[in-house]
C-alpha cells in the first residue's frame, strides 16, 4: 500500500494509489461510488487546492472532461472539470435552479471506462460552488458544461450513470 500524500483529506477505504505523486483512478470497493461525500473543510485551503490540481492531472491523463474526488478514493465534495477551454474546481457544488426541459445523450465515465449510458440531463442549470478557499460563486451552465456538472455532482451524491440510465430527472 502506498502512503497517501494528502493524509489530512478524508480518504475512503484504503489510501488512494499514487504514481509519481499523481493519482491514478483506482479499482475501488464499489461501495465507495455509492456513498455521499462529506462537505469540504475550508480551513485546509492549500490541501484542497493541491488535491484539485492532482485530480486535474489525472483527468487529463485519462482523457476525461470531469473527475470527482470519490473516484480517486477521497471523501470530499469536490469535482474538477475541463469544458469548452475552461477549468473548474468545484467544492461543495450544488444545482440551485434548472430548466424544465432535458436532453438525452450518451455519457461515459472514467470509473466505467468501457461503458456508455443514455442519460437525461437538464438542458441548462444554475450552479453554485466554492473555490479551494470556500468562496462561493454562481454560474449559468449549458451544453457540455451543464451535463458534466450534473454527472460529477451525481458522483458526489453516490449516484452513478447506471442509476441515471433511463431516469426521468437528472
Amino acid at each position: 500500500m502506498v502512503e497517501c500524500l494528502l493524509a489530512k483529506q478524508n480518504v475512503v477505504g484504503s489510501s488512494p494509489i499514487i504514481r509519481s505523486k499523481k493519482y491514478i483512478i483506482m479499482e475501488l470497493d464499489p461501495v465507495v461510488l455509492y456513498q455521499k461525500c462529506q462537505p469540504t473543510n475550508f480551513s485546509k485551503s492549500l490541501a484542497n487546492l493541491r488535491l484539485a490540481q492532482r485530480m486535474v492531472q489525472t483527468m487529463i491523463r485519462e482523457q476525461g472532461v470531469g473527475l470527482a474526488a470519490n473516484q480517486v478514493g477521497v471523501d470530499i465534495r469536490l469535482f474538477v472539470m475541463y469544458v469548452d477551454g475552461e477549468l473548474f474546481h468545484c467544492f461543495d457544488p450544488e444545482i440551485i435552479d434548472h430548466s424544465i426541459d432535458q436532453i438525452m445523450s450518451r455519457e461515459g465515465c472514467l470509473s466505467f471506462p468501457s461503458e456508455q449510458c443514455e442519460i437525461p440531463r437538464y438542458r441548462t442549470i444554475r450552479a453554485r460552488y466554492a473555490n479551494a478557499n470556500g468562496h462561493f460563486q454562481e454560474r449559468d451552465l449549458s451544453g457540455l458544461a451543464a451535463r458534466c456538472f450534473q454527472h460529477e455532482l451525481d458522483h458526489l451524491n453516490g449516484i452513478t450513470m447506471h442509476e441515471r440510465q433511463g431516469a426521468r430527472s437528472a
